[in-house]
């Protein structure tokens, strides 16, 4: 192409600002590292010129000087090795997995350049000029997400500075927040008689503020005297009238900064703990609501900050995983119910997540912002925060461009703009009270770099901590380090995000262009997941964004067709070809020119450049519907797909690196059932429960949106995918197989005729093995007398049947008289010669429970439950398989002493036995013993062993234990036969069973 492109020179700018896939600027790297290096002598040689050299010749002429250097380069370049070969590749396009992407060039010289001072910021007489430049970096942000920062414009003022992280500096705004909150009611305190601004409360004029409800249209102006205010009114000031009672206090009655900050020292929160002003003006625990989506950092820093991590609430979301503004109301209504506002619930903010980790998801800012002002006009105000680590350099795309209109062609990779939605939340990103941005994440800067930013600058003060030792008068203006939690911090970031921004730049071809290539090959990934599924595929691939063909209509208006109709399906499927013959099989140059098809691209996918997706697959063209079974398939390709050991990157050698997360079920609610159905885990009408593993891919390289390369990475998913698929189909696949029970009882010493029991030994994955029964069967004379005699012989073994020619499970049961059975000692090995040969005359089920992950528990039993089943004259017991894993435990003619005592039709039927002495849930896992994972059975807390007693509770059912209705006895329970235990066979891998 002709350099004259704009185009080619826009891809080129962006090449220049980084090392390259394969190392192409390394060249550029090493000229400026040495510029710098150069730099660093001369900066050591030219000050204190008269002072001698301390390091001489004579000194490096001897031995333990060439020792220590010696030692030196045998470690570093043992560290070197080892980084090289197994550091995870984020400079590599293959790389998709977190946040994570080559740095650019500017931040690895910036960080060097400033490391080798090694300058501290947290005070400026440690880093005079890395301060400065992160004072400027505050600047860059506050103006990119939409605050302002110049003084002519008027307050409120912004100020931004960086922190270690965007968890740090969610801490901070929690921090803050809390802090605002209460202020008004630590004034309140410090202006009772006998306080150091006792005289406030009399003062001429009086002072007065504008109410919650004053700040909105409907009630402008309102205005009350500061002593005339409930608690509820106090704790309800905005967060503008709240910053701006300093200021008015020190223009308004010449209160000054100093002696209000010493006035207020004794009552503020940061003083006495919010507990004790909650106790003080009898208020509610606050609380902060925020999506599912949320990150983690926010209930630890409600833990850190001791607001609690119960109070920060989890508000819905809907099908593209963004906030439920209609849920978020009706939290907000909760907490002002009724008439009387003491048993209001305070609300310190509401958090916008604007990009999500896991999905790229923007809540509706621009909603949560309205909603706000309807509850202000209530008399509930809180803040608002976004959550935009990584979401905040995405603000650099606002502006007035068309957002369907492309860019000219651009060779290999164009640069896309972002859908209206996502594009109307970062509009209004400055009407937030803060906001958290990660210059280490979309700004491509190294680690540590994140960042926390301030509508109204004023808000720092409510997070200042001075040390005599650190700052000193004067500082005020300058010093970085005496505002938020951290105190020493590298300058080094401030320089890298400094020189970044600097290289970058926030016009259209700096972060927006950047930033619009990884958007375009992101969106491309997209449309491989969506459409990589056809009808006689074995494995189906499904993106959690659905397609605009799959949308349902708007709230309140009826589908045309049926959602299970053939003309939608029709519709889907044509939709899907279009993508693959107009965006898939389309060159990039003929894509960009198709202006028609470029504008359908923009609107697919996601809202920030990640694609949360999830695969099922098929058994003999049957839709899998086992969410558990979805769940290893998913974990299967992450493990092979993902780098989380040092040999991986050598021994797994992944061609596309992915990561991996969890949709709670409790969390995304009916977003994770609508998407449970468009994987055909479920029909729609019967839910199909549990969490719900997918993959997602974050795709920040701007290089590899050329089709073939891109194109091969999703054909090696598939290739990886169709294998873990047959894998599954063979766990999954229903077929004759051999089936072992352990055989117990019929020992009695006078009855002849006592019934043998089986159990059947389950397999939690294995379909032929998914199920855990529990029969009475009828043994030949000679093979019972057999049995008989080797179990009075050899008290200590056990001894097991099994059909011997591969047969279903349920054949086996309803026509157990057509089978040949065998009897062994223990577990045969492959080949063995039976113990006898026979065939059963007849079979009574007593349990039959489905091991499938529909049909088991979230979390283990608080006690152990068993199956106990026989008679008065022999009692037998076998451990209840409702949690995975989980150990196959059971024994015979066990001791029962309760009371009422149980009839024989009671046992005859079954009832449940829940150990009250072994408290399950803590147990487990249960504790193994070497590569064949023996149950350690005698372990503290356990205790299965022969002779064992234990206290015994007695149910009539399974879910009568669990719901905690009436016992039908209790007393003791004792083990007078050895225990059978079995770990390994039971959580074995299916696929691997044979």
């Amino acid at each position: 192409m002709a350099e004259t492109n704009a185009d080619v020179l826009a891809h080129a700018k962006v090449s220049s600002w980084f090392l390259g896939p394969r190392a192409e600027n390394f060249s550029v790297l090493k000229e400026l590292f040495n510029h710098v290096l150069d730099d660093q002598a001369r900066a050591r040689k030219k000050i204190y010129t008269d002072d001698p050299e301390f390091i001489t010749n004579d000194m490096k002429n001897l031995s333990t000087y060439k020792e220590g250097l010696a030692t030196l380069d045998f470690h570093l370049k043992e560290l070197s090795d080892n980084l090289s070969a197994t550091s995870v590749p984020f400079w590599s396009p293959r790389y998709n997995g977190h946040m994570n992407m080559d740095t650019a060039i500017p931040g690895i010289i910036g960080y060097m350049s400033a490391m080798m001072y090694n300058p501290n910021n947290v005070a400026t007489e440690a880093s005079p000029y890395t301060t400065k430049l992160e004072r400027e970096v505050g600047v860059d942000l506050c103006k990119m997400l939409g605050y302002n920062v110049y003084e002519n414009l008027g307050p409120p003022i912004a100020w931004g500075h960086i922190t270690c992280g965007g968890s740090v500096a969610n801490l901070e705004a929690i921090w803050a927040i809390r802090n605002l909150k209460f202020y008004p009611l630590s004034l309140k305190l410090a202006m009772e008689e006998g306080a150091p601004l006792h005289f406030l409360a009399h003062a001429t004029p009086a002072f007065e503020v504008l109410t919650c409800r004053g700040t909105t249209e409907k009630f402008r102006g309102e205005k009350k005297k500061f002593t005339d205010l409930s608690t509820w009114e106090l704790l309800n000031l905005t967060p503008d009238t709240v910053l701006d009672i300093p200021t008015r206090l020190d223009k308004e009655y010449s209160i000054s900064p100093a002696f209000l900050q010493s006035a207020l020292r004794d009552y503020l929160a940061q003083t006495v703990g919010k507990d004790y002003l909650e106790k003080k003006f009898n208020i509610k625990p606050g609380k902060f609501f925020l999506s599912a989506t949320k990150h983690y950092s926010w209930p630890k820093g409600g833990a850190i900050t001791g607001i609690g991590s119960a109070n920060f609430v989890d508000v819905a979301v809907d099908e593209d995983a963004r906030m439920n503004i209609e849920d978020f109301e009706a939290h907000l209504d909760e907490c002002i119910a009724g008439e009387d506002e003491g048993r209001y619930t305070p609300v310190f903010g509401a958090v916008a997540i604007i990009g999500s980790t896991e999905h790229g998801a923007c809540d509706p800012l621009e909603d949560m912002l309205k909603v706000r002002t309807r509850f202000q006009e209530r008399g509930l105000s809180f803040a608002i925060h976004s959550d935009a680590a990584w979401g905040g350099y995405f603000a650099s795309f606002v502006g007035d461009i068309d957002k369907f209109i492309p860019s000219k062609p651009l060779y290999l990779v164009p640069a896309m703009t972002l859908s209206p939605h996502t594009d109307a939340q970062l509009s209004v990103l400055g009407l937030s009270d803060s906001i958290t941005i990660d210059p280490h994440k979309s700004g491509y800067i190294n680690y540590p770099s994140g960042g926390l930013c301030y509508r109204d600058g004023r808000m720092r003060y409510l997070v200042t901590w001075t040390s005599p030792i650190v700052f000193h008068e004067g500082d005020a203006l300058e010093s970085m380090g005496v505002y938020g939690v951290e105190g020493s911090k590298p300058g080094a970031s401030a320089a890298a995000t400094w020189l970044t921004h600097k290289t970058i730049g926030f016009q259209e071809n700096g972060y927006k262009r950047l930033l619009g290539e990884a958007v375009f090959t992101c969106t491309k990934l997209y449309c491989y997941w969506a459409t990589m599924t056809r009808d006689e595929d074995d494995f189906l691939v499904v993106p959690l964004i659905q397609l605009p063909s799959e949308r349902r209509p708007a709230k309140g208006i009826e589908p045309a067709d049926p959602e299970d109709s053939e003309d939608r399906k029709k519709r889907i499927e044509a939709e899907k070809e279009r993508i693959r013959e107009k965006i898939l099989g389309a060159s990039t140059e003929d894509l960009v020119k198709d202006k028609e098809s470029w504008a359908f691209l923009a609107k697919l996918g996601g809202d920030l450049m990640i694609n949360a997706f999830a695969c099922n697959f098929k058994v003999d063209g049957k839709p899998n519907t086992d969410v558990g079974e979805a769940n290893y398939l998913n974990q299967r390709l992450f493990q092979r797909l993902s780098i989380s050991a040092m040999r991986d990157l050598k021994d797994k050698n992944p061609p596309i690196i992915l990561t991996s997360s969890v949709f709670g079920e409790k969390a995304y609610g009916k977003c994770l059932s609508t998407y449970k159905t468009r994987l055909q885990l479920d029909d729609g009408v019967s839910p199909a429960h549990g969490d719900l593993r997918f993959l997602v891919n974050v795709t920040m390289s701007p290089w590899p949106a050329d089709s073939d390369f891109l194109g091969g990475l999703v054909q090696s998913f598939r290739d990886i995918a169709e294998e873990e698929v047959q894998r599954c189909v063979r766990r999954n696949r229903l077929t004759a197989d051999v089936h072992g029970f352990i055989m117990q009882g019929g020992l009695t010493d006078d009855d002849e005729d006592a019934p043998i029991y089986l159990t059947h030994m389950p397999m939690f994955h294995k379909a032929n093995h998914r199920w855990q029964v529990i029969v009475k069967a009828t043994f030949p004379p000679e093979v019972r007398a057999l049995y008989r005699d080797l179990r009075a012989k050899n008290p200590d073994k056990f001894y097991t049947a099994a059909n011997t020619a591969p047969e279903f499970l349920d054949k086996l049961l309803s026509d157990a008289a057509g089978t040949e059975w065998r009897m062994d000692e223990g577990v045969p090995m492959d080949g063995a010669e039976p113990l006898a040969r026979f065939m059963l005359s007849s079979v009574q089920v007593i349990v039959k429970e489905s091991m499938s992950f529909s049909g088991l528990d979230q979390t283990y039993p608080d006690r152990m439950p068993f199956y106990l089943y026989g008679s008065r004259a022999e009692i037998h017991i076998d451990h209840v398989l409702k949690t995975a894993p989980n150990a196959f435990i059971n024994s015979d003619r066990v001791g029962l002493d309760v009371t009422p005592e149980l009839t024989d039709e009671q046992l005859g039927k079954g009832v449940i036995a829940v150990l009250d002495t072994v408290v399950e849930k803590s147990l487990q896992p249960l504790t193994l013993k070497g590569k064949e994972q023996e149950v350690i059975l005698d372990s503290p807390g356990l205790s299965l062993v022969k002779g064992k007693e234990h206290r015994v509770s007695i149910y009539e059912s399974y879910e009568d234990f669990k719901s905690g209705n009436a016992k039908l006895a209790s007393g003791t329970i004792t083990l007078q036969e050895n225990v059978f235990a079995d770990w390994a066979m039971t959580n074995m891998d299916g696929a691997d069973a044979h």
